[in-house]
């Protein structure tokens, strides 16, 4: 063999979605970087659950009306300010734009990787969202407006209605099923994404949409389906450093 000369195999080639380089998130590892909570034992998880639960149940003895009542005593372009904000939690728009990803990789960029990436956001939003939707049906609670104009709180189960469907709010589930994807996905942004997430959040009680207590119903529906979501082996996103 001439000096310089190197083996074939020596020299890895990349193409077509093959043999591509490590980058952060494969390899079964998640970056250093990541959120913490992607490495949570299954205990972390149900103290988080039951850290979540008893800040709920604070919040509806405690905190909800109160809040509520001081969020309408806001300027009134505080409340236009957040008005806007709260339109980002609407579903729709990640659902789209995360579909059209997926889409426009599977067939005109041919990377599968960002096609399994587009559908993950796709799904965290989707199935939090309607993990949402069954748990509104199921409690029944009355929205703010309700127990302003007519004295109405609390729940009523197997609620019907606009004015019965407050827990959890919808809203903050779709932003932080949003927010925590893009955090896995982007960690060197995860900040950014979870000070949306609370900014719309926020709005959602300032507005008089919700109580304090479902948005942060909505917060914990999203982050575990999330976590769910990012262990299953067809979005590839590997698995926590040292789990097995």
């Amino acid at each position: 063999m001439k000096a310089g000369e190197r083996k074939g195999h020596d020299r890895p080639r990349f193409g077509k979605g093959e043999n591509e380089p490590p980058e952060a998130g494969r390899g079964g590892r998640f970056p250093a970087e990541s959120p913490a909570l992607l490495t949570a034992s299954r205990k972390e998880i149900l103290l988080f659950t039951l850290l979540v639960a008893a800040a709920v149940v604070a919040a509806y003895l405690y905190l909800d009306l109160p809040v509520a009542r001081a969020a309408r005593e806001l300027p009134f372009r505080t409340g236009e300010f957040f008005q806007r904000v709260t339109a980002l939690g609407e579903a729709t728009w990640p659902l789209i734009v995360a579909a059209l990803l997926a889409l426009a990789a599977r067939f005109l960029w041919r990377r599968d990787d960002w096609m399994r990436r587009s559908l993950f956001v796709f799904t965290a939003v989707a199935a939090a969202g309607l993990t949402t939707d069954l748990l509104k049906w199921l409690a029944g609670r009355w929205r703010p407006k309700a127990y302003f104009t007519d004295g109405f709180y609390g729940f009523d189960l197997f609620g019907v209605g606009y004015e019965q469907t407050s827990f959890p709010s919808g809203h903050a589930t779709t932003i932080w099923a949003c927010g925590v994807a893009l955090a896995i996905l982007f960690p060197r942004w995860r900040f950014l994404w979870y000070a949306l997430a609370i900014l719309v959040s926020m709005s959602r009680v300032i507005i008089g949409a919700h109580y304090l207590g479902d948005v942060l119903a909505g917060a914990y529906v999203a982050v575990v389906t999330t976590l769910a979501l990012v262990r299953l082996r067809y979005f590839r996103l590997g698995r926590p450093a040292g789990e097995t």
